[in-house]
């Protein structure tokens, strides 16, 4: 299997050495490049096209998010792992509104680091369980399916995966007012106030059901 392509946005240079040194221990993963300012970041990422990118919010002359917009107007593949100090909502939300297949806090440990990195490879999200706790009070995340039904327990993991209403109908064959309706509807009875809430919620689900050694 190929090793997974990664590239580090991260204007601290200790930090940036440290994330090189640490994928460089791993035999699936190889880091192809690093930058430390956010317009470098975006010309390198376009031109490479890795397959993550571990990307700081705090970059000098493009921040992080602008980062993340311009790279989703390019309809660029490669999936954004935000590594960040930012700990406030307001940043994830942004950040997932964006685009964002995960985000965890700079001082996570590095087992969940690889964690988050390989899951975002296989197609999947991940918010640690720090993150996620600025959305759901609850640490206990409870399941879905005890109050949701079968079709919106589907449209909640597809939330989590990323999906778009417009995409999820495609794949469920159903209409995209469909999709949004299961969207309003798991936002109400799980009392999520937006999309961003309903992506962390789901993540959050997803890692608690996700047995260690799984990813």
């Amino acid at each position: 299997m190929p090793s997974v392509r990664i590239f580090i946005a991260e204007d601290h240079a200790m930090l940036a050495d440290a994330l090189q040194m640490l994928i460089d221990t791993q035999a699936d993963m190889d880091c192809i490049g690093l930058a430390n300012d956010g317009a470098s970041a975006l010309a390198q990422v376009l031109a490479l096209a890795p397959d993550v990118l571990l990307l700081d919010l705090g970059l000098p002359q493009l921040d992080g998010l602008a980062v993340m917009q311009a790279l989703r107007t390019a309809h660029c593949p490669t999936r954004t792992l935000v590594v960040t100090a930012r700990m406030d909502a307001a940043s994830v939300r942004a950040a997932l509104a964006l685009g964002a297949a995960g985000y965890v806090p700079k001082n996570e440990s590095s087992h969940e680091l690889l964690q988050a990195i390989r899951r975002i490879a296989q197609g999947r999200r991940y918010v640690s369980n720090d993150i996620a706790a600025l959305f759901i009070q609850d640490p206990a995340v409870p399941g879905p399916e005890a109050k949701l039904t079968q079709s919106e327990t589907v449209i909640l993991k597809l939330v989590g995966e990323g999906l778009t209403s417009k995409e999820m109908g495609a794949k469920l064959g159903i209409s995209e007012a469909t999709a949004r309706k299961h969207r309003e509807n798991i936002r109400s009875k799980l009392g999520l106030r937006n999309s961003a809430e309903m992506a962390a919620y789901a993540i959050r689900a997803e890692n608690a059901n996700t047995a260690p050694g799984a990813l």
